[in-house]
């Protein structure tokens, strides 16, 4: 018997001198990765069964109006039903019970290998079953602390505005609440049978051990005392001396260095996501021992190094006894690969049947700022700067050559075109659109060919003449056609229009004909001298047998009344029909009225002028601006969707002939809402895609109709901010593609820079 006591005797004072030692962090991952297939049974017996239910509950409460397959995974783009809260809510609850299970029942093993016991696995389970009314208190408080925590730096933060104080205060009151972790090893290792530690038991080890040589310290502070100590105070008791040593081998063993190995995982297989599921969770797994092990390391070095002889003998004679197995790490390790694969794949399975039929939805998000973005090639030519773009730029979107994507991006500088290879644009090519002597500040405008060329307008000023204020002042505009390459002046270069300091109005309007040539429209004021019977604007067709517009016939179409700022009030869109018969579309973002001047020939020898919006609006309202896009049908009849300036509601006009003499009327959103400029395409078949953002619901939504039928579906999530820029194309499968901006408004960000260019391809819209 006394030989007995005297192994463990040498047992103790082993694991005493190894635990005093110092850099418990690296010591500790160096014991979990030597005992890692003993410490994994918890996490393996727990969470995968928890995943398997969470996820076969998943299928069942998902709402498909609101959940999407966004890059082959599952999103939410609409506000979540009550069904899936409820599933989330239940979810956390399990998945908290069962950390608060395995995280103990993990360092009860740790804690065994560190002390060179053997305890079984269901032994470690069944101690921190009969502990998990109080593991789940000291959840619970610390979620109470680390709410308090955070409330702190939200006030400081957005409350009073002080940033680098507010993110200052919370990373130190997160670390001062470190020690709470050791809370865990307090409950299951001080007392893992549930019965409390002995206040009676000699602080003199000599008589219990049989050995003279045991290190002598002080009588330990948690016996001996009537005063009740919870497990967060004796926690801290342990820290003192150490506060700040413990407090970071916590954050970073237990929080900071997962957490970045999670994401340095997710980052190395973001391009597959059945890996990327599989690997992350297999980690996620795999990193619990890592864990544990700190905790318990620490606990007990704490112990050793203030010299509680009495609290660590407690602990140690108090660990489960069993008796050894032999170790097998081929079933654990399978199990481990099984449940990598198994929750990935059942997710990733039913991402590839899809049996709800949700939307399938292709998005890249390109975080691009004012200094460029690292996913977009920049290409320039001679020693002209590089272009970039910024998030008032975007105008429009084009499906070009060889199933390229290209946008118009022109802000305050010389306009660029942005060409994505497909229609995710994982990556693009931006290049100037315009020469150097452009105009930068007055916009262009351009048009996809038959072709697949784009041909982009560019306003060019006499140097002599710069200020508009000159009598002398003229613009002349030209015309610029962009391949996949880079684009180049149009042959013949004489300028399609003139604007002098009297007519200076360059509101117009681009449009392909199906021949192969152009067809633009130009509003311009009429000079004071000139003014005849309140007409004070003149509207001018000019059409081009050819893309460069080298043969070309301009003609006067319409006089119309004016308005006091022309230049930024009024909205011209032009469209040409299969019988190439050009119809221009005229706004006045101001009342909200629309003139369609359509033409009987493709000449344009006779015309027809149709109000079919009447001035709705006597003030102006920036919200509320009214804006409008255009598209002809094979008929020839012009189908319109506009953003009514009385309600801001997003409306369709179906005309019923070439003027729009008489049109049907859909109101797609609800008056009253806040909705972006909508955008139009129309489909081979057809078919009708209004996309728009609703901004009150933090949505992109296409609505697909057939004459005046529509049926909205939501294909995007806003994330900052909408109501910034949004246009659409039609790809090679006749499917649309969006682009627009997500970007919060300069007032709500501290530089006022933070945005993204979205492209958003629904895959399977009906």
């Amino acid at each position: 018997m006394r030989e007995s006591l005297a192994i463990t005797a040498d047992q103790h004072l082993d694991t005493w001198d190894e635990l005093r030692r110092d850099f418990v962090l690296w010591r500790a991952y160096g014991s979990a990765g030597r005992h890692l297939v003993r410490l994994l049974p918890p996490a393996l017996l727990v969470f995968p069964p928890i995943g398997l239910l969470a996820v076969a509950a998943f299928f069942v409460v998902l709402d498909p109006s609101s959940t999407a397959i966004v890059n082959e995974s599952y999103d939410l783009i609409g506000p979540p039903g009550t069904p899936l809260l409820v599933w989330s809510a239940a979810v956390l609850v399990v998945s908290v019970a069962g950390q608060a299970l395995v995280l103990p029942a993990t360092v009860l093993l740790a804690a065994a290998r560190l002390a060179g016991r053997h305890v079984s696995t269901s032994d470690a389970m069944r101690a921190a079953a009969r502990r998990l009314p109080a593991t789940s208190m000291l959840v619970l408080r610390g979620a109470i602390v680390v709410a308090a925590i955070l409330v702190a730096g939200y006030v400081l933060i957005v409350g009073l505005d002080e940033q680098v104080a507010g993110y200052l205060v919370m990373v130190v009151l997160l670390l001062l609440a470190m020690p709470c972790l050791l809370g865990v090893a307090v409950v299951v290792l001080e007392d893992p049978a549930g019965a409390r530690i002995r206040t009676d038991r000699p602080a003199d080890p000599v008589g219990s051990l049989g050995r003279t040589n045991w290190p002598m310290g002080p009588v330990d502070p948690f016996v001996g005392t009537d005063r009740p100590v919870g497990p967060l105070g004796r926690a801290y008791r342990l820290a003192t001396g150490a506060t700040w040593g413990s407090a970071l081998t916590l954050a970073f063993g237990v929080v900071f260095f997962p957490a970045l190995i999670t994401q340095v995982v997710n980052g190395v297989a973001s391009g597959t996501p059945l890996l990327r599921a599989g690997a992350v969770t297999v980690v996620t797994l795999v990193l619990v021992p890592f864990q544990a092990m700190v905790i318990a390391r620490l606990f007990l070095h704490r112990l050793a190094a203030k010299d509680r002889i009495a609290a660590f003998d407690a602990v140690i004679d108090g660990l489960p006894a069993s008796a050894p197995r032999p170790t097998r790490p081929v079933p654990l390790l399978a199990g481990l690969l099984l449940a990598g694969l198994l929750l990935p794949g059942l997710l990733y399975g039913a991402v590839l049947v899809n049996p709800r039929g949700l939307l399938e939805v292709s998005e890249t998000i390109m975080n691009v700022s004012r200094a460029g973005d690292p996913g977009v090639e920049t290409v320039t030519e001679g020693t002209r700067s590089k272009p970039s773009i910024d998030w008032p730029d975007l105008r429009a979107l084009y499906a070009g050559q060889d199933g390229r994507m290209v946008m118009l991006m022109d802000g305050s500088a010389q306009a660029k075109l942005l060409t994505c290879a497909d229609s995710a644009c994982t990556r693009g090519r931006l290049t100037w659109a315009e020469p150097e002597a452009a105009a930068g500040e007055y916009p262009a405008t351009g048009a996809r060919l038959a072709d697949g060329r784009i041909a982009v307008t560019s306003w060019a000023i006499d140097e002599m003449y710069v200020s508009v204020w000159d009598e002398n002042w003229t613009a002349r505009l030209g015309l610029r056609l962009c391949d996949a390459k880079a684009c180049v002046t149009a042959a013949g270069g004489e300028p399609l229009a003139e604007a002098t300091e009297a007519t200076k109005s360059r509101v117009l309007a681009l449009a392909a004909r199906p021949g192969g040539g152009l067809a633009l429209a130009q509003l311009r004021a009429i000079p004071l001298w000139k003014e005849d019977d309140g007409f004070t604007e003149v509207l001018s067709i000019t059409t081009c047998d050819d893309p460069s517009c080298a043969r070309r016939r301009t003609k006067e179409v319409a006089r119309l009344p004016g308005n006091e700022e022309t230049e930024i009030m009024r909205e011209l869109v032009a469209g040409v029909g299969p019988d190439d018969r050009p119809v221009v579309l005229g706004v006045d973002r101001h009342t909200g009225s629309m003139v369609v001047i359509s033409c009987d020939d493709p000449a344009c020898a006779r015309t027809r002028t149709e109000r079919p919006l009447k001035d709705e609006s006597p003030y102006f309202d920036r919200d509320r601006r009214a804006r409008a896009a255009m598209a002809i049908r094979a008929d020839g009849r012009p189908l319109i969707v506009y953003r009514d300036v009385t309600d801001g509601a997003i409306k369709l006009l179906d005309c019923r002939d070439h003027a729009c003499a008489q049109a049907g009327t859909a109101t797609l959103t609800e008056p009253g809402e806040r909705h972006s400029m909508p955008a139009l395409a129309l489909s081979r078949d057809g078919r009708a895609y209004v996309a728009y953002q609703d901004v009150d619901r933090a949505q992109v939504v296409i609505a697909t109709c057939t004459g005046t039928r529509c049926a909205r579906t939501p294909v995007a999530r806003i994330r900052q901010g909408g109501d910034h820029g949004l246009a659409m194309a039609l790809d090679g499968r006749d499917r649309p593609v969006l682009s627009w901006v997500d970007f919060a408004g300069e007032d709500d960000l501290p530089t006022g820079d933070e945005w993204s260019l979205v492209v958003t391809a629904p895959l399977t819209l009906r």
